[in-house]
């Protein structure tokens, strides 16, 4: 399952943004994926996100196995919260 998002914060997923986010990520008992361009990351690897550059206004996916579809209401609802996206 997958779905897409814009990042709409001024400082994009850097530094300490992308580091809580790993550690939210990390937290959850699946793997995680984040897609820019043609590009997908291990969402739990600060370095893999990081080498993404990730700026204000980049369109990026997240993926996760259908049957962990829960999560990725979750990880929204995180970005949300963080005012990532």
């Amino acid at each position: 399952m997958e779905k897409t998002f814009k990042l709409i914060s001024d400082t994009g997923l850097h530094a300490r943004p992308a580091t809580n986010f790993v550690r939210y990520i990390s937290s959850l008992p699946i793997d995680v994926f984040l897609i820019y361009k043609d590009f997908v990351a291990d969402a739990k690897s600060i370095m893999a996100i990081m080498s993404l550059g990730l700026a204000k206004d980049d369109v990026f996916t997240i993926r996760v196995a259908d049957e962990h579809q829960t999560y990725l209401f979750d990880i929204e609802s995180y970005m949300k919260e963080h005012q990532l996206i």
